[in-house]
């Protein structure tokens, strides 16, 4: 995983942000995916670089929820 897949999952997480229950997947999967990669021992500037791009999933506006 590098910053340029986590920015195209982020873009992919606004481009259906008018579907709420698919974005929130998208976002809790991502997240996932980064702390895994974090820890299956990504150098520190990298994991820094991915902790650093994931959290912007959630500042896109939609409602979070499953159901």
């Amino acid at each position: 995983m590098d910053v340029s897949h986590v920015r195209q999952r982020v873009q992919a997480i606004g481009d259906a942000a008018d579907d709420p229950e698919v974005a929130h997947l998208c976002e809790d999967e991502l997240l996932a995916d980064v702390l895994k990669a974090i820890a299956a021992g990504s150098t520190d500037d990298h994991a820094r670089a991915l902790a650093g791009e994931a959290p912007r999933a959630q500042e896109i506006k939609f409602e979070r929820w499953y159901s």
